[in-house]
């Protein structure tokens, strides 16, 4: 799943961000990345679904996600913040770890298979923990790209 992601759509912040912060900038890093226009509509999308129910699965771990008409297939992007953001998580913890999903609107049954995809290989503790421990975004995207039993 993760052979095809974009160097760009990787990133690894370092300073302390507010959850607000975070998905800004990997929403906008999203965006500039895969050419994706309104990117204001994604950032509206995801804030109003996190104002409902917050995708902090637990574990450290995020995923944010909207369908949206204004991108033509699953676009996914990965931001590892090493000093952890509150993130209102289903288990109180701050979330390290972020997994953007942007579908398409008309693809239901691909989004939903993103998210069990990613949902399953965190719960993996060593994965989990190989993912948590990279420092630089080439090495993340080494260890996403290293875990190929996802799919």
């Amino acid at each position: 799943m993760f052979e095809k992601l974009k160097r760009e759509a990787v990133m690894v912040v370092h300073e302390p961000l507010e959850k607000e912060e975070a998905l800004r900038k990997i929403i906008h890093q999203t965006c500039s990345v895969f050419s994706i226009p309104d990117c204001d509509s994604i950032l509206t999308a995801i804030i109003d679904r996190e104002s409902k129910l917050s995708t902090g699965i637990g574990l450290g771990i995020a995923v944010p996600h909207c369908r949206s008409d204004k991108v033509p297939q699953i676009t996914i992007a990965v931001m590892l913040l090493t000093a952890g953001v509150e993130y209102n998580s289903v288990d109180g913890q701050p979330v390290k770890l972020i997994f953007l999903i942007i579908s398409p609107t008309q693809d239901v049954q691909g989004h939903i298979a993103c998210l069990s995809t990613i949902s399953h290989a965190v719960s993996d503790e060593e994965t989990r923990m190989l993912l948590l421990n990279s420092r630089t975004p080439e090495e993340l995207r080494e260890n996403l790209v290293l875990v190929r039993s996802w799919e």
